[in-house]
């Protein structure tokens, strides 16, 4: 189910239930339309205003891990999955319009770059942050640790040069995207790290873990040149 609560006063208004066959795995709001993605692979189209069901896309073959809405093309909508792939779907054209595979593992999380470049960004199983151009079928940047390990979640920060990477080892790691360099590892939860939120002037991070922890982290390379 998918249950919606008032900012304001955290009561529960709205819900979906029983929207996919097995859980809700990831959601995305366009201005008018709301999208879900589930463990049954498939991705929901849902009206913002009365919530009645518009429509299905069934492209992936395993649970969905990722949902976005284009930044510039709000008709586009973008999705990934364990499954090691890629989808971008056309609204207009209710058809997909963009496919791309990573060989060598599912992806985890999916955020799109805010700077001019506006490319995808994905975390993988198989330990890689990998960058995606909509007009390039192979990966225009690969961002590596060393390790093979799965990576869980991804973040950006507010201006757009800071990545927040949650790890299942425990740690956060943060790249500098103008300079492809690992500036931290941020190592404080127990668990594997589930999702990272930045402030908006950049100055703290917050992540929760598998162990049930809230970590706030300052971050001193804001507004750096």
């Amino acid at each position: 189910a998918v249950r919606i609560y008032s900012a304001t006063s955290g009561e529960l208004v709205q819900q979906l239930a029983q929207c996919h066959r097995g859980k809700v795995t990831c959601l995305a709001a366009g201005p008018e339309l709301l999208f879900t993605g589930g463990d049954d692979g498939a991705m929901r189209v849902w009206s913002r205003r009365s919530l009645e069901f518009v429509g299905q896309y069934s492209e992936h073959t395993k649970a969905l891990t990722g949902l976005l809405v284009d930044r510039l093309s709000p008709n586009l909508v973008h999705s990934c999955s364990l499954d090691r792939a890629v989808v971008t779907y056309d609204l207009k054209a209710s058809r997909r319009c963009n496919y791309r595979m990573h060989r060598d593992g599912g992806f985890t999380g999916l955020r799109q770059r805010v700077d001019s470049e506006q490319e995808l960004l994905t975390t993988t199983t198989d330990g890689f942050v990998l960058a995606w151009d909509c007009d390039v079928q192979l990966p225009v940047l690969a961002l590596e640790c060393g390790k093979r390990f799965k990576m869980t979640c991804i973040e950006i920060s507010a201006s757009g040069r800071y990545i927040a990477v949650g790890c299942e080892d425990s740690a956060v790691r943060l790249w500098d995207l103008h300079t492809k360099e690992l500036v931290a590892v941020c190592r404080g939860h127990s668990g594997t790290v589930a999702g990272a939120a930045w402030s908006p002037d950049e100055r703290q991070l917050v992540t929760v873990g598998d162990d049930k922890a809230v970590c706030v982290w300052n971050f001193y390379l804001a507004g750096d040149s």
